[in-house]
């Protein structure tokens, strides 16, 4: 149950964004709870640990990432 809105959760993957400093780390298909009302995604203790892990793993090498972002508002304008 959604400690939000109190809706029900589905399993379903979603796509995990971060920022970190000047670059941004997509991770793709992250298995998660999806609540069907609000949309509020939980992760459970493994998959949150794999996560850590994932972008400690890309901090190491992040000079040779880089992922250009828009700022859809201000280009738009």
């Amino acid at each position: 149950m959604c400690v939000y809105c109190a809706g029900t959760l589905k399993e379903t993957t979603t796509d995990f964004v971060e920022k970190i400093d000047n670059y941004v780390i997509i991770i793709k298909n992250v298995p998660c709870e999806k609540c069907s009302q609000c949309g509020e995604e939980y992760f459970s203790d493994t998959v949150a640990e794999k996560i850590e892990s994932i972008l400690d793993s890309i901090q190491k090498i992040s000079s040779e990432i880089t992922v250009t972002v828009i700022d859809y508002a201000t280009q738009a304008a």
